[in-house]
């Protein structure tokens, strides 16, 4: 495939999604109230759908370990570093800083990566990504958990520190509950009502451009300019070194040899924009979000380029 048809779909496409909520903005068509609705029916409706759906459908028993662990510890590298240097050089907010951090290294995989890599490479794409995205669970867990610490800790009706609220809170996140009822419901095989499936599939399709247009109606509320210092950092991060990062993983061997197939997708994921579940959980737990929303954007409109010159090349 080359890199003008790569381009033309469908990865301009899927980015049309998030610019027509941006202009439906722009005209007043839709506004940022119904946005947030959008946005709220995604994080505890659709998202959790897909998420089951994905989860759901891994052999855990056949995963590449290696390009997995290759791939969190090179995310992990870019989250905590960002994170690190926006608090302390930025001096933002700690709930800030980390969702910039974990902008810069949770990659939009499931909005934007995966329908690009399924419309690319069949259905055998959506295994790797799967897999990614299944410790990526693990990582979304901990900044929940770092954000309900930080909601404890400072909230003024919660009194004192309580590790029980915190754990009461993450039991109750609807990304979690997803994530263990898809490990349940892929114990179980096929064991399940074949309406569950259907339901969760139906339901999940949704996530993706409800999510990207409702990113596109808010960011279509703000001005473009002028773009932060955390957020050019997170964009840095996320298009150059996640991608170096990995790649230089790649050539080490050792631990990290892998099966082609799988760490050409995972360099796809590593090379894809700043994930948008940040944004959506700076509105959640009401954490200034307009570093975070400029660098989706901007990240994404810059992958449009860089993803089409990787895939025309893999392909």
């Amino acid at each position: 495939m080359s890199i003008l048809s790569s381009l033309q779909d469908p990865i301009l496409p899927i980015f049309m999604v998030m610019l027509v909520g941006y202009f439906m903005k722009r005209i007043n068509f839709f506004d940022v109230p119904s946005a947030q609705g959008l946005n709220k029916f995604v994080f505890y409706m659709a998202m959790p759908a897909l998420i089951f759906e994905l989860i759901r459908k891994i052999p855990l028993h056949l995963l590449d370990w290696p390009t997995v662990n290759a791939y969190l510890f090179s995310e992990f590298l870019v989250y905590g570093g960002v994170a690190l240097i926006t608090y302390r050089v930025f001096k933002r907010s700690l709930a800030e800083a980390i969702l910039i951090g974990m902008a810069a290294g949770f990659v939009n995989h499931m909005m934007f990566v995966l329908p690009i890599a399924r419309s690319l490479y069949g259905v055998q794409a959506s295994e790797p990504i799967a897999a990614i995205v299944f410790v990526d669970i693990i990582v979304f867990c901990l900044t929940i958990l770092l954000m309900d610490f930080i909601r404890a800790f400072e909230s003024k009706k919660a009194g004192a520190f309580s590790l029980q609220k915190v754990v009461l809170m993450l039991s109750k996140n609807p990304m979690v509950i997803a994530s263990v009822l898809g490990l349940v419901a892929g114990a179980l095989k096929n064991d399940l009502p074949s309406g569950v499936y259907t339901y969760t599939h139906f339901l999940g399709g949704a996530a993706a451009p409800a999510a990207l247009f409702a990113l596109g109606v808010i960011l279509g509320n703000q001005p473009l300019r002028p773009v932060s210092g955390p957020a050019w950092l997170a964009i840095g991060a996320k298009l150059i070194i996640h991608p170096a990062l990995f790649f230089a993983m790649t050539l080490m061997g050792g631990a990290f040899i892998m099966k082609p197939d799988w760490q050409t997708m995972a360099y796809l994921v590593a090379a894809g924009p700043c994930g948008a579940m940040p944004f959506v959980i700076a509105l959640q737990y009401n954490v200034k979000s307009d570093s975070i929303a400029k660098a989706v954007l901007i990240s994404t409109v810059l992958s449009i380029i860089s993803l089409s010159v990787l895939t025309g090349t893999l392909n």
